[in-house]
């Protein structure tokens, strides 16, 4: 369980020790991490704390390592580690070492991940599932989010092509689109024009939905109940556009330029 010091890691983690579940939390904010932990382990949950830098080959290597060595076998990886980056600032504006920072936690650490963990899974031979957290954001796309909606685009991408590579294996995978949940990562947060939906729902609605869809076959899960009316929204734009005819030869596509005349001075 990635990104489990809080938010819906946390919820996650809580939801699988609750039900008897063998879990190994992973975050990079340590002291967090381990009190949390603490908390699920004195009421009865069998969790195990690891503090990794998921944007680390070789620290998520050795986060597989220690969940195999200690679990034995796993039946479900959720990669769910995701910060939000700036918010609110158009595409030129973002700094750009803020916006690699934001694609090395939710696209290349989930990837990292995946390559870690996919191969002893399908070694072991037994059914299993990969729960891939991207988000709403992985569709509908606002002003202002260009870091965050671009990484959960490439996460989105990431999990179609593992359903792919999978078919046919014991090896599942789904993908989370969760809309705006109430965390610590959202707090106080006004989402910019466009990206937010109407909704809010609890990171334990979030595991909940995510508890109830393992083993079964389905990709896409959503939780938030305003999901299809903003899917569609998105949807019908494209149409719109697949479906427009072509300009015809008479159209004037561009404002004809002014004519301008040029001395030069000798």
């Amino acid at each position: 369980m990635t990104g489990a010091a809080s938010g819906i890691g946390l919820a996650l983690s809580a939801r699988f020790a609750r039900a008897g579940a063998g879990v190994v939390m992973a975050d990079v904010e340590g002291d967090a991490l381990h009190h949390r932990a603490a908390e699920l382990t004195a009421q009865g949950a069998q969790v195990t704390a690891v503090t990794a830098d998921l944007t680390d080959p070789d620290a998520v290597e050795r986060l597989a390592d220690t969940a195999f060595d200690l679990l034995g076998d796993i039946d479900v990886v959720c990669n769910n580690a995701g910060v939000l980056g700036p918010v609110g600032q158009p595409l030129w504006e973002v700094p750009l070492e803020r916006m690699r920072q934001v694609f090395e936690v939710n696209h290349w650490a989930h990837v990292l991940v995946a390559r870690a963990f996919v191969p002893r899974l399908l070694e072991r031979g037994r059914p299993a599932h990969l729960i891939h957290t991207a988000s709403m954001s992985a569709f509908v796309v606002g002003a202002g989010s260009a870091a965050y909606a671009a990484s959960k685009h490439a996460d989105l991408a990431v999990a179609r092509s593992l359903r792919a590579d999978l078919r046919g294996t014991g090896v599942r995978v789904s993908v989370l689109c969760p809309g705006r949940v109430d965390t610590p990562m959202v707090q106080g947060l006004t989402a910019p024009r466009g990206a937010g939906g109407d909704t809010s729902v609890s990171a334990e609605d979030v595991a909940g939905l995510v508890w109830e869809a393992l083993g079964s076959d389905r990709f896409y899960l959503f939780s938030n109940s305003d999901a299809p009316l903003r899917l569609r929204d998105q949807f019908d734009d494209v149409w719109r556009h697949v479906s427009l005819p072509p300009p015809s030869p008479e159209e004037e596509l561009w404002p004809a330029p002014k004519a301008t005349t040029v001395t030069m001075k000798r």
